[in-house]
């Protein structure tokens, strides 16, 4: 949803444009247009990470312990080992 209303800023199209020639109705381009305005808005709680020299991503826990992963290590796994 994000990067087609991104794809949407940079084309410089209306909306009924853009929605035209990516076969999305109005509607729905506009809902999340709003949507992500509001993301933007309230800030997201999802953040990037991004190393760019390849340094394992260290996951520290309360009662000390810290976990080292590697820098591609499956988001789905980071996000189980977060939730413990």
């Amino acid at each position: 949803m994000l990067s087609l209303v991104e794809q949407w800023e940079q084309s410089g199209l209306s909306q009924v444009e853009f929605s035209r020639e990516n076969n999305i109705k109005l509607f729905t381009l506009r809902y999340w247009i709003n949507k992500a305005r509001q993301v933007i808005d309230q800030g997201s709680s999802f953040i990037q990470l991004t190393d760019p020299i390849g340094a394992p991503v260290c996951l520290r826990y309360p009662n000390g312990v810290e976990l080292l992963l590697p820098v591609h290590t499956p988001v789905n796994l980071i996000k189980g080992l977060i939730h413990l």
